[in-house]
């Protein structure tokens, strides 16, 4: 399964440093993203494989930051999609290995995937819980990488709204951990 990254696709994560943006392969494990990404989602770079699939994460109890509006539809869509990928690279011993062990780990993951359900991923508004900035309700779009098989999640808020001031505030904070001030000894 393709998992290179063009220069084009760089450029776009240099330059919309106001938007959140990750790329993903087909399978949906991220692969790269900028600081906004980060600073608002907490998945740092560092991450890979496995622990950097949405689809691992969603059904071994690691969904992170973002609610989805309808859960239940969400993970359909995640067990179609992942068919069809599973159809265009039968030969990718890592994925073929991953939802092997998708379905041995998840009794859920493994009814949606015998199940053949029909669903489709399409774009929506999510919240993401932020432990700095509190809840950001936000637009998410999946935007594909003509022949490379590549996807962008592109999250954007509504101008002047409550969630673009918080993106706005999350790109000068970055990752930082915000910390209350450490506590004094009185007399010290």
């Amino acid at each position: 399964m393709p998992q290179h990254i063009g220069p084009s696709v760089h450029r776009l994560l240099d330059r919309f440093q106001d938007t959140p943006i990750a790329v993903f392969d087909a399978a949906w494990t991220r692969l790269e993203h900028n600081q906004l990404w980060a600073a608002l989602t907490g998945d740092l770079r560092g991450r890979a494989g496995r622990s950097a699939n949405i689809v691992w994460r969603t059904f071994n109890g690691y969904p992170g930051r973002v609610r989805h509006p309808s859960p239940d539809d969400y993970k359909k869509s995640l067990v179609a999609d992942l068919h069809d990928v599973a159809a265009r690279y039968p030969a990718d011993p890592e994925l073929a290995g991953m939802i092997r062990e998708l379905r041995r780990s998840s009794a859920e993951f493994a009814d949606l995937w015998t199940s053949s359900t029909v669903a489709h991923h399409g774009n929506e508004r999510k919240t993401v819980d932020h432990p700095t900035v509190g809840e950001l309700t936000l637009d998410c779009d999946v935007l594909t990488v003509h022949g490379a098989d590549l996807r962008l999640i592109v999250f954007t808020a509504t101008p002047g709204g409550e969630a673009a001031d918080k993106l706005r505030l999350l790109s000068v904070l970055g990752t930082q951990q915000m910390q209350p001030p450490p506590s004094r000894t009185p007399g010290l």
